[in-house]
């Protein structure tokens, strides 16, 4: 095997833990909705521990990153492709974090207080884990186009989450003992809504990755 050879092995290696990464990121999410909505505690913790693992692949990735530049010097695009990885690591890891902060929310609400709009949030989330899906493909395929459109979709997101902001404003103005319910909801579609916006992140990394721009796009 050649040294050019090599070095593109590693980056196929790199590559398949980043989208391990996500897969782990991504099932953080649904798993953090369920226990929400069905006020589990024991799946809440378990997200919560869960978060370490997404934590050292991040670690992982970036000590194999900086290796691979300490010993291959790449230039141009390869370097691109090697800080693009540790970009998307970084937005990924927050996500896991976001997911987390849905977990906790969970644990402070009680099984006997009806929770409104969980609908709504369900369907927000699987918007959002479908978006971490979608640009995750885009990263993988090197597709710009793909990335772009991704963006445009994050408008949705943001809509969503303006409705549930405002449904959950009302109900708290029309029932003073649901406020501490619906701020927690609050908190979990803003995480929601900051997931969106790490997804837009790494679609414009993937932009810069391919042409060396950097160009925004939300």
């Amino acid at each position: 095997m050649t040294t050019r050879d090599a070095f593109h092995q590693e980056l196929r290696e790199i590559e398949e833990a980043v989208i391990q990464m996500a897969t782990l990121v991504e099932d953080a999410i649904a798993r953090a909705m369920r226990a929400l909505v069905r006020l589990d505690s024991v799946l809440a913790e378990n997200v919560i521990a869960g978060d370490s693992a997404v934590n050292e692949l991040q670690r992982s990735i970036r000590n194999r990153c900086i290796s691979v530049m300490a010993r291959q010097a790449p230039v141009a695009r390869d370097l691109r492709e090697l800080t693009t990885v540790q970009l998307v690591i970084n937005e990924l890891e927050r996500m896991g974090d976001h997911a987390v902060g849905i977990a906790r929310q969970s644990l402070r609400l009680h099984e006997d207080e009806p929770l409104p709009l969980t609908g709504d949030l369900s369907e927000m989330a699987a918007l959002v884990r479908e978006q971490v899906r979608a640009c995750i493909q885009a990263f993988v395929d090197v597709n710009v186009q793909a990335a772009r459109d991704i963006c445009t979709r994050d408008d949705e997101v943001d809509h969503r989450y303006r409705e549930i902001f405002t449904l959950l404003v009302e109900q708290m103005h029309s029932n003073p003992e649901a406020v501490a319910r619906a701020t927690s909801l609050l908190f979990v579609a803003h995480d929601l809504e900051r997931i969106g916006d790490r997804v837009t992140n790494i679609c414009e990394d993937i932009i810069y990755m391919v042409t060396g721009e950097i160009e925004e796009l939300n």
